[in-house]
């Protein structure tokens, strides 16, 4: 196994869950000065990819992404449904959710993740296709979770 998480040298997000993304959008575009470069929704869900806590998801959101440099500062608003956004607005508010790290491949990296304790929390497709990306469990050690992503462009042959 290789002995590393990472593939390229860059943390790509930063992620805050809110309860109104609007109200969150207007209120850092006026702290800042910012736009976001991107406001998204979910993806159709597909029980094949989606996973949540061992078990099939459904996952719906909204979320918008101010960038910093190379960095992307995400707000995301998640939907009813049984989702680590959810758990954790629920548990404590509008708060910092994950840290995002780009990968090539994400199986390797994700068999990595979870042979150095942390297990798999969710994983779903982006929306639109063309990746997809995977929350472990990094709050024992860090206090926070840890995102791989992952594009079809970047993935190792």
């Amino acid at each position: 196994m290789d002995d590393r998480m990472l593939d390229f040298d860059e943390v790509l997000q930063v992620c805050f869950v809110t309860d109104d993304l609007d109200r969150s959008i207007a209120w850092f575009g006026d702290l800042t000065g910012k736009e976001p470069v991107h406001v998204g929704k979910t993806a159709t869900s597909n029980p094949e990819t989606d996973i949540y806590e061992g078990g099939p998801g459904r996952f719906t959101y909204r979320l918008a992404l101010f960038r910093f440099g190379n960095i992307d500062l995400e707000f995301l608003e998640p939907g009813p449904e049984p989702s680590t956004w959810r758990d954790e607005l629920e548990a404590n508010g509008p708060c910092f959710h994950h840290l995002g790290i780009r990968t090539r491949d994400m199986q390797r990296r994700a068999a990595h993740m979870e042979e150095k304790g942390l297990p798999l929390i969710q994983s779903g497709e982006f929306d639109g296709g063309g990746g997809r990306y995977a929350y472990f469990n990094g709050k024992p050690a860090m206090g926070a979770i840890l995102e791989l992503l992952e594009w079809d462009k970047d993935k190792t042959p």
